[in-house]
């Protein structure tokens, strides 16, 4: 897979129709993908319960993000007329989560078990838009990775880029050299579904 150029169209388009938005996440990559596309980004970590719960991983995830988007709109900072967006992802390979990797040990074990296969990640947001309230979406989409030797592995792992990242990888940076091909929406990945956002909000 080629490196994704930034910012592209979807990044620019989505810039265009939210110029500024209140980020309530932590997360730098989704920080990222909204600034390279020229979006101003406010930053708000929100306190939310992070325990996957649910009947299906669509489900945990969805409420995950609707937990940190209602932390922000309770809080003393919100405001009625600024756009809000809250996240959050999962990954799964063979039907089991694929959380973040605590250590090297277990990121090696993940990019190993990644090898070669599809993953499917599941992105939800919850949305805040001014005039419309509340709003929760979701996207799926799968990740194909190439099959990679030990040595592939082990450089990769030395990058860092495995620390807090579900799955283990950051496509963003050097992990798209992982990756054969993605099927969807490549923010999805990334962790913020834009074009569904869009979508959300009338704008496609």
């Amino acid at each position: 897979m080629q490196r994704i150029t930034e910012p592209d169209e979807l990044q620019i388009r989505f810039s265009r129709k939210f110029p500024s938005v209140i980020l309530a996440s932590s997360s730098p990559n989704r920080k990222a993908l909204l600034e390279a596309g020229g979006t101003k980004v406010e930053v708000f970590i929100p306190e939310a319960d992070e325990t996957k719960q649910g009947a299906t991983p669509e489900e945990a995830v969805m409420n995950i993000a609707s937990r940190k988007i209602d932390a922000y709109i309770s809080s003393p900072v919100f405001s009625k007329e600024k756009t809000a967006i809250a996240a959050d992802t999962l990954v799964f390979i063979n039907n089991h989560l694929l959380g973040k990797p605590e250590n090297k040990e277990r990121a090696r074990e993940i990019l190993s078990e990644l090898s070669g296969h599809e993953q499917i990640v599941i992105s939800a947001a919850g949305l805040y838009l001014p005039g419309k309230g509340k709003v929760l979406i979701i996207d799926e989409a799968s990740v194909f990775f190439r099959s990679l030797t030990s040595d592939e592995i082990d450089a990769y792992i030395s990058t860092g880029e495995w620390e807090g990242a579900a799955g283990g990888y950051r496509l963003q940076k050097t992990g798209y050299t992982l990756v054969d091909r993605i099927e969807g929406d490549w923010t999805t990945v990334v962790g913020l579904p834009l074009k569904r956002i869009l979508v959300a909000s009338g704008e496609i």
